[in-house]
């Protein structure tokens, strides 16, 4: 049995169009996420490697993370 080339391209081609397809069926039924957070990272300026985490939601919350 011989396969040609316009069979393969043909069911690539295929193969693509279904892909794009569910991607885009995917993408319009799945609802976007009703919360996303946000991060602002500073410099700690006593260490180079330091930096302070701050959460924006919350004011009364900081922690200094490093790495070891």
């Amino acid at each position: 049995m011989v396969i040609e080339s316009r069979t393969m391209i043909g069911a690539a081609g295929a193969l693509a169009i279904v892909g794009v397809g569910l991607w885009l069926t995917l993408s319009i039924a799945t609802p976007p996420p009703a919360h996303s957070g946000s991060v602002e990272v500073q410099q700690v300026q006593e260490r180079s490697w330091a930096v302070e985490i701050k959460d924006l939601g919350d004011e009364t919350v900081t922690t200094v993370a490093s790495r070891q």
